[in-house]
């Protein structure tokens, strides 16, 4: 949300669920700024009894008890306030997590994940102590304030306006500043978030910034953000610095008015001493009133700008939600998925597919080949309701995938990406990511199937070993079988595969290859093939050209036929596997 967008309504949605909590907050802070604001006058009646004839007993033990009463009201207002601050947070998060999580894909395209992280921790944190704590202590600093003005006019008109007058110089001074030091916190948040993203952009990649030496050069970068983010930090502390100066100049510049002309008014007999007591403590009391006020005000502006920032996290656009029940009723005999017509771009007018069509039987395997940057991989994130078509439908058993719950076509279509994420935690806890419900007997299968039983075996702790972060801990090959084990697991009923083998050796892909061959002829395989022997074993090649369907049969009858394919085989697609294991393999299936 831009950050030139009226505070109001940004403030009032975040603050809405909290009404009740702030409403008693603010009524037992008001309570203590009520008994605060009575102390002196409570103490002007100690001093006039202690100096005339009257007795000061009473009029002391009075104060005691206000004083007292004070003291515990600040503490309850404290603990409310606190606590509401901190359950704002925590439900802010919560939002913003379920938000980022649930987020189209389209959404996160070209936002800093650095910033998005800097937003979901540190302006929520903001949303507390900058702005739920800063706004409150306007109010109770603007009660004190104008009730304190309110008595001292009560008690001597005239030294209240000298007072005033003293005190508005430094006060439009300080809102200067504090428009200032609201720039300077925005230009450091900006700074923060590059820093942030900059950070995570060479951590990610830790391994590549090694091997390319580019260590001092990244630092360079990274800490050149933090340097722009300080210097902006810095430039917001001078200028803080200089707001309580300003107020303290005028609170003394009042302090030394109202002695003299105090004073005057008492010689004259124009004011009592007690009178006089109570309105140097209200002129004390004012003091740190004053300073809270405008340095409230400018932490508030930092808080509205984070509540700006986390606000538009939280209107990110998110995917629908729809209900399981009444289901459209699949087709008899429909093919198990089939591409309309489908067109689609990233951004707008750079469409990467054009009208693409071609179907798939209800099992077997389908290879996708094409030159690099085709959208062989663009067709599996559309398959997957990752994104969108622009134009044209996708049909999962005859049905439009726009028709079925997103949590129905993921269950259906298990993808297992070119990348083969692996998330931070043991093998056991990636491998039952996709079905947290599998049974013990289906997660060995699932292992088995992947070729991983023997290296599993190895491992001292078994399917409870850490694969660190990203699976840093284990190899490119390992983070693949995993990665496929873990769709397997699924039992999709489509299962796609980008690229799923190219990390692995012979012996291994060999394995691999074998087992999702045997899980083709009880379901669909579509497979973006980067090996010939992958293309050869497939039922059906649909080969890809500019974002086109180019041509669609058998490996045999495209060799004949296409040259884009034939010159694909024999320039693009790797070789057969070493040591001949393949060739008889290959040569049966080709005739």
């Amino acid at each position: 949300m831009p950050e030139n967008t009226p505070a109001g309504p940004v403030i009032t949605r975040l603050l809405r669920p909290y009404r009740v909590q702030l409403a008693m907050t603010g009524l037992v802070g008001l309570f203590s700024a009520v008994l605060s604001l009575a102390q002196p006058l409570l103490v002007g009646n100690v001093v006039g009894a202690l100096t005339g004839t009257g007795l000061a007993g009473r009029s002391i033990l009075v104060l005691v008890v206000v004083f007292l009463t004070d003291i515990v009201l600040r503490a309850i207002e404290m603990y409310l306030l606190g606590r509401t601050g901190a359950m704002l947070v925590l439900n802010t998060r919560r939002t913003a997590v379920d938000r980022l999580l649930r987020a189209t894909m389209g959404a996160h395209l070209g936002r800093q994940r650095g910033d998005l992280f800097v937003s979901a921790v540190s302006d929520t944190d903001l949303l507390r102590g900058s702005l739920v704590m800063g706004l409150m202590n306007i109010a109770a600093s603007l009660v004190m304030v104008v009730g304190g003005v309110g008595l001292m006019a009560f008690i001597d008109p005239l030294l209240t306006l000298v007072t005033i007058g003293c005190l508005s110089a430094a006060a439009v001074a300080n809102l200067l500043v504090a428009r200032q030091v609201r720039r300077a916190m925005a230009q450091n948040r900006e700074a923060t978030g590059r820093f942030g993203g900059a950070l995570q952009r060479a951590l990610v990649a830790i391994g590549t910034v090694k091997v390319s030496r580019a260590e001092e050069r990244e630092s360079a970068r990274v800490i050149g953000h933090a340097n722009e983010a300080t210097k902006a930090d810095m430039r917001a502390v001078r200028l803080e610095a200089a707001m309580a100066p300003l107020i303290n100049l005028g609170i003394h510049g009042s302090f030394a008015v109202v002695f003299t002309v105090g004073a005057a008014r008492i010689a004259s007999g124009a004011l009592n001493t007690g009178g006089f007591a109570s309105y140097l403590l209200y002129l004390f009391y004012m003091l740190s009133p004053l300073i809270s006020l405008f340095t409230s005000w400018s932490q508030v502006q930092l808080g509205v700008a984070a509540a700006h920032r986390v606000t538009g996290l939280l209107e990110l656009p998110q995917e629908p939600v729809e209900t399981i029940a009444g289901l459209p009723e699949p087709p008899a005999g429909a093919p198990a998925l089939e591409f309309e017509s489908v067109s689609f771009g990233y951004t707008a007018n750079k469409p990467v597919l054009h009208d693409v069509s071609f179907t798939t039987s209800t099992r077997g395997l389908t290879a996708l080949v094409g030159p690099s940057g085709t959208g062989k991989t663009t067709l599996f994130s559309l398959a997957a309701a990752l994104w969108q078509p622009d134009r044209g439908r996708i049909l999962l058993n005859g049905v439009d995938l726009r028709a079925l719950p997103l949590d129905v076509v993921r269950g259906k279509i298990g993808y297992v990406e070119q990348d083969a994420p692996v998330m931070d935690g043991t093998i056991r806890e990636n491998l039952l990511y996709a079905n947290p419900g599998a049974s013990e007997e289906s997660l060995w299968r699932a292992v088995e199937l992947a070729n991983l039983t023997e290296w599993v075996d190895s491992l001292p702790d078994g399917l409870d070993t850490a694969v660190g972060e990203s699976g840093a801990a284990i190899s490119g090959g390992q983070r693949q079988r995993i990665a496929v084990a873990r769709m397997l697991l699924l039992e999709p009923e489509v299962l796609l595969l980008d690229e799923a083998t190219s990390q692995l050796d012979a012996e291994a892909e060999l394995a691999l290859r074998r087992s999702v061959y045997e899980r083709s002829r009880s379901t669909t395989v579509i497979a973006i093939a980067h090996r010939l022997s992958t293309v050869v074993d497939a039922d059906r090649i649909v080969v890809l050209d500019q974002g086109c369907v180019r041509a669609v049969g058998s490996h045999r009858s495209l060799m004949e036929q296409d040259e884009l394919y034939k010159r694909l085989v024999t320039t693009q697609l790797l070789p057969e596997l070493p040591g001949g294991q393949l060739t008889e393999t290959i040569a049966g299936s080709s005739t």
